[in-house]
Protein backbone atom coordinates (compact mmCIF):
# COMPACT_ATOMS: atom_id res chain seq x y z
CA UNK A 1 0.00 0.00 0.00
CA UNK A 2 1.55 3.77 1.06
CA UNK A 3 2.77 4.13 -2.93
CA UNK A 4 1.27 0.82 -4.28
CA UNK A 5 -1.86 2.17 -6.29
CA UNK A 6 -3.28 -1.14 -7.35
CA UNK A 7 -3.06 -2.42 -3.86
CA UNK A 8 -5.01 0.45 -2.88
CA UNK A 9 -7.40 -0.24 -5.03
CA UNK A 10 -7.97 -3.56 -4.56
CA UNK A 11 -8.22 -2.95 -0.85
CA UNK A 12 -10.72 -0.68 -1.82
CA UNK A 13 -12.31 -3.05 -3.36
CA UNK A 14 -12.97 -5.67 -0.59
CA UNK A 15 -14.38 -3.30 1.58
CA UNK A 16 -16.77 -3.07 -0.56
CA UNK A 17 -17.83 -6.63 0.09
CA UNK A 18 -19.87 -5.86 3.10
CA UNK A 19 -21.85 -3.16 2.01
CA UNK A 20 -22.71 -5.39 -1.72
CA UNK A 21 -23.61 -7.78 0.48
CA UNK A 22 -25.67 -5.50 2.84
CA UNK A 23 -27.76 -5.15 -0.60
CA UNK A 24 -29.72 -8.14 0.11
CA UNK A 25 -29.13 -7.97 4.03
CA UNK A 26 -31.16 -4.88 4.50
CA UNK A 27 -32.26 -4.94 7.70
CA UNK A 28 -29.79 -4.00 10.43
CA UNK A 29 -29.12 -6.59 12.66
CA UNK A 30 -29.63 -6.34 16.65
CA UNK A 31 -27.18 -4.29 18.50
CA UNK A 32 -27.19 -1.96 14.95
CA UNK A 33 -30.65 -1.24 15.60
CA UNK A 34 -30.33 0.13 18.97
CA UNK A 35 -27.48 1.93 18.37
CA UNK A 36 -29.58 3.91 15.94
CA UNK A 37 -32.54 4.24 18.08
CA UNK A 38 -29.79 5.59 20.93
CA UNK A 39 -28.78 8.03 17.98
CA UNK A 40 -31.86 9.34 17.90
CA UNK A 41 -30.71 11.35 21.27
CA UNK A 42 -26.82 11.28 21.19
CA UNK A 43 -25.72 11.62 25.02
CA UNK A 44 -22.49 10.85 26.83
CA UNK A 45 -22.66 7.35 28.18
CA UNK A 46 -25.32 4.85 27.46
CA UNK A 47 -27.37 2.07 29.68
CA UNK A 48 -24.89 -0.60 28.35
CA UNK A 49 -21.49 1.34 26.42
CA UNK A 50 -19.25 4.06 26.43
CA UNK A 51 -21.26 6.26 23.53
CA UNK A 52 -19.32 6.23 20.87
CA UNK A 53 -21.75 3.35 18.72
CA UNK A 54 -24.44 5.70 19.54
CA UNK A 55 -23.02 8.91 18.22
CA UNK A 56 -22.36 6.68 15.35
CA UNK A 57 -25.86 6.28 14.93
CA UNK A 58 -26.43 9.54 15.44
CA UNK A 59 -24.44 10.35 12.09
CA UNK A 60 -25.95 7.55 10.19
CA UNK A 61 -29.83 8.47 11.60
CA UNK A 62 -29.06 12.44 10.61
CA UNK A 63 -27.09 11.88 7.13
CA UNK A 64 -27.91 8.91 5.53
CA UNK A 65 -30.91 6.03 6.02
CA UNK A 66 -30.59 3.30 8.88
CA UNK A 67 -30.18 0.39 6.79
CA UNK A 68 -27.83 -2.32 6.61
CA UNK A 69 -26.15 -0.50 3.57
CA UNK A 70 -24.91 2.96 5.17
CA UNK A 71 -24.14 1.12 8.60
CA UNK A 72 -21.62 -1.20 6.73
CA UNK A 73 -20.30 1.97 4.63
CA UNK A 74 -19.46 3.77 7.59
CA UNK A 75 -18.26 1.09 9.88
CA UNK A 76 -15.78 0.35 6.66
CA UNK A 77 -14.76 3.75 6.06
CA UNK A 78 -13.36 3.33 9.47
CA UNK A 79 -12.22 -0.51 8.83
CA UNK A 80 -10.15 1.37 6.31
CA UNK A 81 -8.41 3.35 8.66
CA UNK A 82 -7.66 0.94 10.77
CA UNK A 83 -5.85 -0.79 8.33
CA UNK A 84 -3.80 2.29 6.73
CA UNK A 85 -2.74 2.51 10.91
CA UNK A 86 -1.85 -1.59 10.52
CA UNK A 87 0.14 -0.80 7.12
CA UNK A 88 2.10 2.12 8.80
CA UNK A 89 2.86 -0.63 11.62
CA UNK A 90 4.28 -2.98 9.75
CA UNK A 91 6.70 -0.45 7.38
CA UNK A 92 8.05 0.35 10.75
CA UNK A 93 10.53 -3.29 10.26
CA UNK A 94 8.88 -4.22 6.45
CA UNK A 95 9.36 -3.16 3.52
CA UNK A 96 7.10 -1.07 1.66
CA UNK A 97 6.19 -4.49 -1.15
CA UNK A 98 5.83 -6.60 2.24
CA UNK A 99 3.62 -4.57 4.45
CA UNK A 100 1.32 -4.05 1.32
CA UNK A 101 0.82 -8.19 0.75
CA UNK A 102 0.47 -8.49 4.45
CA UNK A 103 -2.07 -5.89 5.26
CA UNK A 104 -3.90 -7.07 2.16
CA UNK A 105 -4.12 -10.32 3.10
CA UNK A 106 -5.88 -9.36 6.36
CA UNK A 107 -8.20 -7.23 4.41
CA UNK A 108 -8.95 -10.33 2.08
CA UNK A 109 -10.14 -12.37 5.80
CA UNK A 110 -13.73 -12.58 6.80
CA UNK A 111 -13.64 -10.04 9.45
CA UNK A 112 -13.19 -7.51 7.07
CA UNK A 113 -15.59 -8.78 4.18
CA UNK A 114 -18.61 -10.01 5.88
CA UNK A 115 -18.59 -9.36 9.79
CA UNK A 116 -19.75 -5.40 9.28
CA UNK A 117 -23.06 -6.82 7.97
CA UNK A 118 -23.94 -8.28 11.23
CA UNK A 119 -21.76 -6.24 13.09
CA UNK A 120 -21.89 -2.83 11.71
CA UNK A 121 -20.90 0.01 14.18
CA UNK A 122 -21.32 -2.21 17.13
CA UNK A 123 -18.93 -1.33 19.77
CA UNK A 124 -16.87 -4.51 19.54
CA UNK A 125 -15.91 -3.90 15.70
CA UNK A 126 -15.60 0.54 16.37
CA UNK A 127 -12.81 -1.33 18.75
CA UNK A 128 -10.47 -1.93 15.62
CA UNK A 129 -9.24 1.64 14.03
CA UNK A 130 -8.69 3.15 17.58
CA UNK A 131 -5.90 0.40 18.70
CA UNK A 132 -4.13 -0.01 15.58
CA UNK A 133 -4.24 3.69 15.57
CA UNK A 134 -2.63 3.43 19.20
CA UNK A 135 -0.63 1.06 18.32
CA UNK A 136 1.28 2.55 15.70
CA UNK A 137 1.41 6.18 17.56
CA UNK A 138 2.70 4.72 20.71
CA UNK A 139 5.60 3.22 18.27
CA UNK A 140 6.17 6.47 16.44
CA UNK A 141 5.92 8.46 19.76
CA UNK A 142 8.60 6.02 21.77
CA UNK A 143 11.01 6.45 18.62
CA UNK A 144 10.25 9.68 17.34
CA UNK A 145 9.23 11.87 20.44
CA UNK A 146 7.29 13.97 18.12
CA UNK A 147 4.39 16.07 19.62
CA UNK A 148 1.83 15.05 16.80
CA UNK A 149 2.55 11.08 17.71
CA UNK A 150 1.87 11.94 21.14
CA UNK A 151 -1.20 13.63 20.50
CA UNK A 152 -2.45 10.94 18.26
CA UNK A 153 -1.80 8.45 20.98
CA UNK A 154 -4.17 10.48 23.57
CA UNK A 155 -6.49 11.36 21.00
CA UNK A 156 -7.00 7.63 19.76
CA UNK A 157 -6.80 6.05 23.79
CA UNK A 158 -10.07 8.82 23.94
CA UNK A 159 -11.92 7.35 21.04
CA UNK A 160 -10.70 3.89 22.03
CA UNK A 161 -12.19 3.62 25.44
CA UNK A 162 -15.63 5.57 24.18
CA UNK A 163 -15.99 2.96 21.95
CA UNK A 164 -15.45 0.01 25.03
CA UNK A 165 -13.35 -0.22 27.96
CA UNK A 166 -11.90 -3.08 26.49
CA UNK A 167 -9.22 -0.50 25.43
CA UNK A 168 -7.91 -1.02 29.13
CA UNK A 169 -6.46 -4.51 28.20
CA UNK A 170 -3.82 -2.70 25.43
CA UNK A 171 -2.97 0.08 27.92
CA UNK A 172 -1.71 -2.00 30.51
CA UNK A 173 -0.28 -4.42 27.27
CA UNK A 174 1.73 -1.30 25.46
CA UNK A 175 3.30 -0.40 29.13
CA UNK A 176 4.41 -4.18 29.88
CA UNK A 177 6.11 -3.89 26.49
CA UNK A 178 7.83 -0.55 26.61
CA UNK A 179 9.38 -2.27 29.92
CA UNK A 180 10.20 -5.19 28.13
CA UNK A 181 11.81 -4.04 25.15
CA UNK A 182 14.90 -2.51 26.19
CA UNK A 183 14.22 0.18 23.09
CA UNK A 184 11.53 1.82 24.67
CA UNK A 185 11.96 1.91 28.85
CA UNK A 186 13.62 5.34 28.14
CA UNK A 187 9.55 6.38 27.69
CA UNK A 188 9.18 5.95 31.35
CA UNK A 189 12.03 8.99 31.79
CA UNK A 190 9.96 11.86 29.19
CA UNK A 191 7.74 14.23 30.39
CA UNK A 192 5.63 14.07 27.41
CA UNK A 193 4.98 10.14 28.65
CA UNK A 194 3.15 11.42 31.57
CA UNK A 195 0.84 14.68 29.65
CA UNK A 196 0.08 12.72 27.10
CA UNK A 197 -1.60 10.35 29.99
CA UNK A 198 -3.22 13.21 31.49
CA UNK A 199 -4.31 14.44 28.29
CA UNK A 200 -6.00 11.12 27.66
CA UNK A 201 -7.64 10.91 30.91
CA UNK A 202 -8.99 14.80 30.44
CA UNK A 203 -9.98 13.60 27.37
CA UNK A 204 -12.67 10.32 28.74
CA UNK A 205 -13.65 12.44 31.92
CA UNK A 206 -17.21 13.69 30.97
CA UNK A 207 -17.98 10.08 29.82
CA UNK A 208 -16.43 8.92 33.62
CA UNK A 209 -18.79 11.34 35.20
CA UNK A 210 -22.04 10.53 32.53
CA UNK A 211 -21.30 6.80 33.68
CA UNK A 212 -22.07 7.32 37.34
CA UNK A 213 -25.79 7.15 36.85
CA UNK A 214 -25.84 5.86 33.51
CA UNK A 215 -25.35 1.85 33.77
CA UNK A 216 -22.34 1.43 31.85
CA UNK A 217 -20.10 0.49 34.49
CA UNK A 218 -22.64 -2.08 35.85
CA UNK A 219 -23.17 -3.25 32.65
CA UNK A 220 -19.82 -4.19 32.02
CA UNK A 221 -19.07 -5.58 34.84
CA UNK A 222 -21.96 -7.47 34.87
CA UNK A 223 -20.31 -9.34 31.92
CA UNK A 224 -17.90 -11.26 34.86
CA UNK A 225 -19.36 -14.61 35.68
CA UNK A 226 -17.23 -15.51 39.02
CA UNK A 227 -19.01 -18.46 40.34
CA UNK A 228 -19.25 -19.65 36.51
CA UNK A 229 -18.17 -23.51 35.94
CA UNK A 230 -14.95 -25.44 34.13
CA UNK A 231 -17.45 -25.76 31.17
CA UNK A 232 -18.69 -21.96 31.11
CA UNK A 233 -14.78 -20.78 30.87
CA UNK A 234 -14.17 -23.09 28.17
CA UNK A 235 -16.86 -22.60 26.29
CA UNK A 236 -16.18 -18.95 26.40
CA UNK A 237 -12.28 -20.06 26.15
CA UNK A 238 -13.59 -21.79 22.35
CA UNK A 239 -15.53 -18.91 21.49
CA UNK A 240 -11.95 -17.09 21.74
CA UNK A 241 -10.10 -19.53 19.79
CA UNK A 242 -12.72 -20.02 17.16
CA UNK A 243 -12.88 -16.18 16.37
CA UNK A 244 -9.36 -15.86 15.82
CA UNK A 245 -9.56 -18.98 13.18
CA UNK A 246 -12.63 -18.09 11.61
CA UNK A 247 -12.61 -14.29 11.41
CA UNK A 248 -9.17 -14.50 10.02
CA UNK A 249 -9.55 -16.74 7.56
CA UNK A 250 -8.50 -17.69 4.56
CA UNK A 251 -5.57 -15.27 4.94
CA UNK A 252 -4.27 -18.06 7.24
CA UNK A 253 -4.63 -20.41 4.72
CA UNK A 254 -3.34 -18.18 2.12
CA UNK A 255 -0.34 -17.13 4.12
CA UNK A 256 0.32 -21.16 4.98
CA UNK A 257 0.59 -21.88 1.19
CA UNK A 258 2.72 -18.97 0.46
CA UNK A 259 5.08 -20.91 2.95
CA UNK A 260 4.53 -24.37 1.47
CA UNK A 261 5.89 -23.17 -1.87
CA UNK A 262 8.89 -21.42 0.10
CA UNK A 263 8.03 -17.90 -0.88
CA UNK A 264 8.79 -16.68 2.83
CA UNK A 265 10.59 -18.38 5.86
CA UNK A 266 9.95 -18.21 9.61
CA UNK A 267 12.46 -15.87 11.52
CA UNK A 268 11.48 -13.52 14.38
CA UNK A 269 12.16 -9.72 13.13
CA UNK A 270 14.65 -8.34 15.20
CA UNK A 271 13.90 -4.91 14.73
CA UNK A 272 12.81 -3.00 18.20
CA UNK A 273 9.33 -2.37 16.72
CA UNK A 274 8.54 -6.23 15.65
CA UNK A 275 9.78 -7.08 19.27
CA UNK A 276 7.30 -4.86 20.88
CA UNK A 277 4.06 -5.85 18.97
CA UNK A 278 4.75 -9.20 19.28
CA UNK A 279 5.02 -8.42 23.36
CA UNK A 280 2.23 -6.17 22.77
CA UNK A 281 0.08 -9.02 21.42
CA UNK A 282 1.61 -11.81 23.97
CA UNK A 283 0.42 -9.30 26.93
CA UNK A 284 -2.98 -8.86 25.47
CA UNK A 285 -3.59 -12.28 24.94
CA UNK A 286 -2.44 -13.33 28.47
CA UNK A 287 -4.60 -10.69 29.98
CA UNK A 288 -8.00 -11.73 28.17
CA UNK A 289 -7.21 -15.06 28.99
CA UNK A 290 -6.99 -14.05 33.07
CA UNK A 291 -10.56 -12.56 32.15
CA UNK A 292 -11.90 -15.22 30.27
CA UNK A 293 -10.70 -18.20 32.50
CA UNK A 294 -10.16 -16.40 36.03
CA UNK A 295 -12.82 -13.72 36.30
CA UNK A 296 -15.35 -15.69 34.05
CA UNK A 297 -15.49 -13.34 31.23
CA UNK A 298 -18.51 -13.91 29.24
CA UNK A 299 -17.03 -13.85 25.57
CA UNK A 300 -18.71 -14.74 22.54
CA UNK A 301 -16.32 -14.95 19.38
CA UNK A 302 -16.63 -11.40 18.06
CA UNK A 303 -15.72 -9.83 21.09
CA UNK A 304 -11.87 -10.67 19.50
CA UNK A 305 -12.72 -8.07 16.95
CA UNK A 306 -9.48 -5.60 18.20
CA UNK A 307 -7.51 -8.54 19.06
CA UNK A 308 -7.42 -9.96 15.73
CA UNK A 309 -5.00 -7.29 13.94
CA UNK A 310 -2.74 -7.82 17.06
CA UNK A 311 -2.24 -11.44 16.26
CA UNK A 312 -1.75 -10.93 12.84
CA UNK A 313 0.77 -8.36 13.24
CA UNK A 314 2.43 -10.36 15.89
CA UNK A 315 2.51 -13.23 13.27
CA UNK A 316 3.56 -11.61 10.36
CA UNK A 317 6.58 -10.29 12.51
CA UNK A 318 7.90 -13.95 11.92
CA UNK A 319 6.91 -13.63 7.99
CA UNK A 320 10.15 -12.80 5.87
CA UNK A 321 9.34 -13.10 2.06
CA UNK A 322 12.34 -13.98 -0.40
CA UNK A 323 13.14 -10.57 -2.45
CA UNK A 324 13.22 -12.85 -5.36
CA UNK A 325 9.73 -14.44 -5.04
CA UNK A 326 7.95 -11.62 -3.63
CA UNK A 327 6.42 -10.29 -6.53
CA UNK A 328 5.47 -13.88 -7.76
CA UNK A 329 3.60 -14.60 -4.36
CA UNK A 330 1.59 -11.00 -4.64
CA UNK A 331 0.70 -11.64 -7.78
CA UNK A 332 -1.16 -14.97 -7.05
CA UNK A 333 -2.27 -13.81 -3.55
CA UNK A 334 -3.97 -10.90 -4.67
CA UNK A 335 -5.64 -12.97 -7.17
CA UNK A 336 -6.67 -14.99 -4.22
CA UNK A 337 -7.77 -12.80 -2.29
CA UNK A 338 -9.88 -11.27 -4.68
CA UNK A 339 -11.35 -14.02 -6.22
CA UNK A 340 -12.12 -15.57 -2.44
CA UNK A 341 -14.24 -12.07 -1.77
CA UNK A 342 -16.20 -12.25 -5.32
CA UNK A 343 -16.96 -15.68 -4.54
CA UNK A 344 -18.58 -14.22 -1.08
CA UNK A 345 -20.53 -11.40 -2.07
CA UNK A 346 -21.62 -13.75 -5.11
CA UNK A 347 -22.35 -16.55 -3.27
CA UNK A 348 -24.19 -14.16 -0.29
CA UNK A 349 -26.19 -12.45 -3.48
CA UNK A 350 -27.65 -16.00 -4.26
CA UNK A 351 -28.19 -18.18 -1.22
CA UNK A 352 -30.15 -14.57 0.61
CA UNK A 353 -31.46 -13.70 -2.54
CA UNK A 354 -33.06 -16.50 -3.85
CA UNK A 355 -32.74 -19.85 -1.91
CA UNK A 356 -33.48 -18.48 1.53
CA UNK A 357 -33.75 -15.57 3.86
CA UNK A 358 -32.52 -14.17 6.61
CA UNK A 359 -34.98 -14.28 9.60
CA UNK A 360 -33.60 -10.53 11.02
CA UNK A 361 -31.97 -9.02 7.88
CA UNK A 362 -34.14 -9.55 5.93
CA UNK A 363 -36.99 -8.69 7.87
CA UNK A 364 -39.60 -5.94 5.98
CA UNK A 365 -38.84 -3.34 8.30
CA UNK A 366 -39.85 -0.33 6.08
CA UNK A 367 -43.00 -2.05 4.57
CA UNK A 368 -43.88 -2.70 8.01
CA UNK A 369 -42.90 0.57 9.72
CA UNK A 370 -44.95 2.33 6.68
CA UNK A 371 -48.09 0.53 6.98
CA UNK A 372 -48.10 1.10 10.88
CA UNK A 373 -47.51 4.90 10.13
CA UNK A 374 -50.07 4.98 7.29
CA UNK A 375 -52.80 3.40 10.10
CA UNK A 376 -51.80 5.74 13.00
CA UNK A 377 -52.05 8.89 11.27
CA UNK A 378 -55.35 8.10 10.00
CA UNK A 379 -56.37 7.44 13.73
CA UNK A 380 -54.83 10.32 15.62
CA UNK A 381 -53.28 13.68 15.10
CA UNK A 382 -50.18 13.09 17.27
CA UNK A 383 -47.33 10.61 17.77
CA UNK A 384 -46.02 8.45 18.22
CA UNK A 385 -43.80 8.90 20.73
CA UNK A 386 -42.15 5.80 20.47
CA UNK A 387 -42.67 2.34 19.09
CA UNK A 388 -42.52 -0.17 22.60
CA UNK A 389 -42.23 -3.72 22.34
CA UNK A 390 -39.43 -6.46 22.11
CA UNK A 391 -36.31 -5.53 20.90
CA UNK A 392 -36.11 -6.33 17.14
CA UNK A 393 -39.22 -4.73 16.55
CA UNK A 394 -39.37 -1.82 18.70
CA UNK A 395 -35.68 -1.08 17.68
CA UNK A 396 -35.84 -2.25 13.87
CA UNK A 397 -39.45 -0.34 13.41
CA UNK A 398 -39.45 2.67 15.16
CA UNK A 399 -35.78 3.59 13.03
CA UNK A 400 -37.65 2.55 9.98
CA UNK A 401 -40.46 5.09 10.12
CA UNK A 402 -40.96 8.49 8.80
CA UNK A 403 -39.68 10.55 11.22
CA UNK A 404 -38.04 8.10 12.87
CA UNK A 405 -39.65 6.97 16.63
CA UNK A 406 -37.33 6.32 19.29
CA UNK A 407 -37.68 2.63 19.82
CA UNK A 408 -38.22 1.28 23.55
CA UNK A 409 -37.86 -2.29 24.57
CA UNK A 410 -40.48 -2.87 27.32
CA UNK A 411 -38.05 -4.61 29.95
CA UNK A 412 -35.39 -2.34 29.72
CA UNK A 413 -37.34 1.11 29.28
CA UNK A 414 -36.21 2.50 32.21
CA UNK A 415 -32.62 2.46 30.51
CA UNK A 416 -33.52 3.68 27.53
CA UNK A 417 -32.40 7.35 26.36
CA UNK A 418 -34.90 9.50 25.19
CA UNK A 419 -37.93 8.10 27.46
CA UNK A 420 -39.53 10.50 28.95
CA UNK A 421 -43.33 8.75 30.93
CA UNK A 422 -45.04 12.16 29.77
CA UNK A 423 -44.46 12.10 26.55
CA UNK A 424 -45.67 8.75 26.11
CA UNK A 425 -48.86 9.68 27.54
CA UNK A 426 -49.15 13.03 25.48
CA UNK A 427 -48.63 11.18 22.18
CA UNK A 428 -48.78 7.50 22.73
CA UNK A 429 -46.78 4.49 21.09
CA UNK A 430 -47.24 1.38 19.02
CA UNK A 431 -47.12 -1.81 20.80
CA UNK A 432 -45.74 -4.14 18.41
CA UNK A 433 -43.98 -7.42 19.05
CA UNK A 434 -42.76 -10.37 16.36
CA UNK A 435 -45.20 -13.27 16.05
CA UNK A 436 -47.40 -13.08 19.07
CA UNK A 437 -47.94 -9.67 21.88
CA UNK A 438 -45.92 -10.89 25.41
CA UNK A 439 -48.83 -10.23 27.66
CA UNK A 440 -46.79 -10.79 30.59
CA UNK A 441 -44.68 -8.15 29.65
CA UNK A 442 -47.15 -5.81 28.39
CA UNK A 443 -49.23 -5.51 31.33
CA UNK A 444 -46.58 -5.22 33.68
CA UNK A 445 -45.78 -1.72 32.12
CA UNK A 446 -49.34 -1.21 31.52
CA UNK A 447 -51.76 -2.61 33.57
CA UNK A 448 -54.78 -1.64 32.10
CA UNK A 449 -53.93 -2.29 28.44
CA UNK A 450 -56.23 -4.30 26.42
CA UNK A 451 -55.23 -6.78 24.60
CA UNK A 452 -58.39 -8.62 23.55
CA UNK A 453 -58.27 -7.04 20.48
CA UNK A 454 -54.81 -6.84 18.76
CA UNK A 455 -54.33 -6.29 15.23
CA UNK A 456 -51.59 -8.40 12.96
CA UNK A 457 -49.62 -7.97 10.33
CA UNK A 458 -48.33 -10.22 7.68
CA UNK A 459 -45.51 -9.31 4.97
CA UNK A 460 -43.16 -11.50 2.82
CA UNK A 461 -39.40 -11.20 3.66
CA UNK A 462 -37.39 -8.22 1.88
CA UNK A 463 -34.90 -8.50 -0.61
CA UNK A 464 -35.60 -12.45 -1.26
CA UNK A 465 -37.49 -14.59 -3.64
CA UNK A 466 -37.79 -17.18 -1.10
CA UNK A 467 -41.01 -17.49 0.14
CA UNK A 468 -39.97 -20.17 2.98
CA UNK A 469 -41.69 -18.43 5.78
CA UNK A 470 -43.55 -15.18 5.89
CA UNK A 471 -43.09 -12.00 8.69
CA UNK A 472 -46.15 -11.82 11.15
CA UNK A 473 -46.27 -8.79 13.71
CA UNK A 474 -49.39 -8.52 16.30
CA UNK A 475 -49.51 -4.86 17.87
CA UNK A 476 -52.01 -2.69 19.71
CA UNK A 477 -52.08 0.99 19.85
CA UNK A 478 -51.45 3.28 22.85
CA UNK A 479 -53.63 6.26 21.99
CA UNK A 480 -52.12 9.55 22.64
CA UNK A 481 -53.68 11.89 25.10
CA UNK A 482 -52.35 15.35 24.00
CA UNK A 483 -53.52 15.98 20.55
Amino acid sequence: MGGRKPDWAIAALLLLVAPGLALVLPAPSSDTRELLSWGLHPALSTPKQPPLMQWMGFLVMRLAWPTTFWCALLTQALNAAGLFYVYKTFRLWASEAEAALMTLLLTGAVYFLAAPVPFALNADILQFPFWAAMLFYALAAFETGKRRYWAGLALAFALAFYAKYTVALLVVALAAASLAVPAYRRVWRDRRFYLTAAAGALLIAPHLLAARSSGAVAHATGTLLLNGGLPYRLHNLSELALGFLAYLAPAWLFLAAAGVRREWRGAPDPAPAAQFVRTTAAAALVLLLILVLGFGFKYPSRYDSPFLFLAWLAAASYVRFDPARLAGARLWLMWAVGGFAVALLVGGWIVYGVFTLHPRQQEPLVRAAQILESEWRARYACGPAYVMGDFWSAYGLGISMVPPAPGVHLIEMEGDPGYDPALLARKGAILVYRDHIDAREAHAVFPDLDLRSPHWLTLPFARTLSAKAMMTYEYVFIPPKGC
